[in-house]
């Protein structure tokens, strides 16, 4: 029997070894006829690469390690400012970071949450990257510096549909295998830019307040409140009268930022906008399929509390959200006498105010020189003073005039023509002929007639 089991282990080893011999036969036919077949395949000796199979588990490039590994920091830094976690948010300043930085962002973490935000974020951008400067780089002494193109994606709860997105210049470095924030400071001499919301601008007051299709909201400051509350208290009353002319085609509600000072009047605007000015209409680009327009805001200046009376509160406040109601089917090259001229009349529609009180500059100056002959032009409403006054009333005329003379609904019909003029000087006759059947000379004489008739 033991000599069996001697025979029986002499006969694996021989079968074990023939196993192997015949594996590397195959291995060497297989890789020989994958060689003939390449050959075949590129006989101009160029090789075909265009079948190559990328393989699942190939490690990422270094800037798609990046900009996963930053795209966490954007995360974790939006989750830290919108729930006030001031520890987490410091946690993510790396070491040399700007201190003014850190500690906006630590006062900015403990005002956001009184904001009723649907969405707050950041994105990463798919611009190209910006240089760091050096004097930035250099004091860093970090692993790496990166200046990517970054979003602050935010959305109200009631007014906003969809999210908007601002600019934000920001710098972030890697050290010890780690990315962190150092700065969002602009960088002007490559035209970046952190765009600043309400929150950056110190401790805030909130309102919101159900209107026609459902909640509207007012965010300014605490020596604001007063105004804000007279907004708030405004707003339902507002939206049903912008909605009784224009029609219930928009999304009857509002977002309303009140500016404390003329830095954050600028910012809030995208502007530079005169201390005349009590309010501004802001919104994203409008796509041109009628949908909704993203980011539009009211937003009232910083002298607006002191010089507004409660008659003209509540006519500005119609007027701009009359711009709201009517951007989608406004061109960003509408002329300045068609939108405001509109947003004026809809503004005073049903006010009881007579032309002598809307139009004091103008009237006076008709009464004693005659009937107007031209539209106003779009230099002219931002020049001041008098010049200011009689574009923004005569622009207001405009449509009194029309809506007098011919009706509200061909008004509204003659501002969906006129708005897709694309400047002052467009194709001249051709949306009085339509709608009104007069071209634009003798439109221009018939608008003048009646003001001068309200002159006298």
């Amino acid at each position: 029997m033991s000599g069996s089991s001697g025979h029986s282990g002499v006969h694996a080893l021989v079968r074990s070894a023939r196993l192997r011999w015949l594996a590397v036969v195959l291995v060497a036919a297989v890789a020989v006829s994958a060689f003939l077949i390449h050959r075949a395949g590129t006989s101009d000796g160029i090789s075909d690469t265009s079948s190559a199979v990328t393989d699942p588990q190939a490690s990422p490039t270094y800037d798609q390690q990046r900009r996963a590994d930053v795209t966490v920091l954007l995360d974790r830094w939006a989750r830290a400012v919108r729930s006030g976690d001031v520890d987490a948010l410091r946690e993510l300043m790396d070491p040399r970071a700007d201190p003014g930085f850190v500690e906006a962002e630590v006062r900015r973490a403990a005002v956001v949450s009184a904001v009723p935000f649907a969405d707050f974020g950041y994105d990463l951008g798919h611009e190209p990257e910006t240089p760091v400067p050096p004097s930035i780089a250099e004091a860093l002494d970090a692993t790496d510096v990166w200046a990517p193109s970054v979003y602050l994606r935010y959305a109200v709860t009631g007014p906003d549909a969809s999210p908007t997105r601002r600019p934000v210049s920001l710098v972030v470095a890697e050290r010890d295998g780690r990315w962190r924030l150092v700065d969002d400071a602009d960088l002007s001499e490559y035209r970046r830019q952190t765009w600043r919301g309400p929150w950056d601008f110190g401790p805030l007051t909130v309102r919101s307040v159900p209107t026609a299709a459902g909640t509207s909201v007012v965010v300014g400051h605490p020596d604001r409140e007063q105004f804000v509350d007279s907004l708030a208290a405004e707003l339902p009353s507002a939206t049903a009268a912008v909605t009784d002319f224009w029609g219930d085609d928009w999304a009857r509600d509002g977002l309303v930022f009140v500016a404390s000072s003329a830095e954050e009047f600028a910012e809030l605007t995208g502007s530079d906008p005169s201390t005349d000015v009590a309010a501004v209409t802001v919104s994203d680009a409008v796509a041109g399929d009628g949908s909704r327009p993203t980011g539009q805001r009211v937003v009232f200046g910083p002298d607006a509390a002191s010089r507004l009376t409660p008659f003209t509160l509540r006519s500005v406040l119609r007027h701009e959200l009359t711009h709201v109601a009517a951007r989608a089917r406004t061109t960003d090259g509408t002329p300045l006498w068609v939108s405001e001229g509109f947003a004026d009349y809809s503004g005073y529609r049903n006010s009881g105010a007579d032309f002598a009180q809307l139009a004091p500059t103008l009237a006076a100056i008709v009464a004693a020189g005659g009937p107007p002959t031209v539209l106003p032009k779009n230099e002219d409403f931002g020049a001041g003073g008098t010049r200011s006054s009689v574009a923004y009333e005569s622009a207001w005329s405009v449509f009194a005039f029309v809506a007098d003379r011919f009706g509200e609904s061909t008004l509204r019909r003659l501002y969906e023509e006129l708005a897709s003029e694309p400047t002052n000087e467009g194709p001249a006759d051709a949306p009085f002929e339509s709608v009104l059947r007069l071209n634009r000379a003798q439109f221009v004489a018939s608008w003048g007639d009646w003001v001068a008739a309200r002159s006298r």
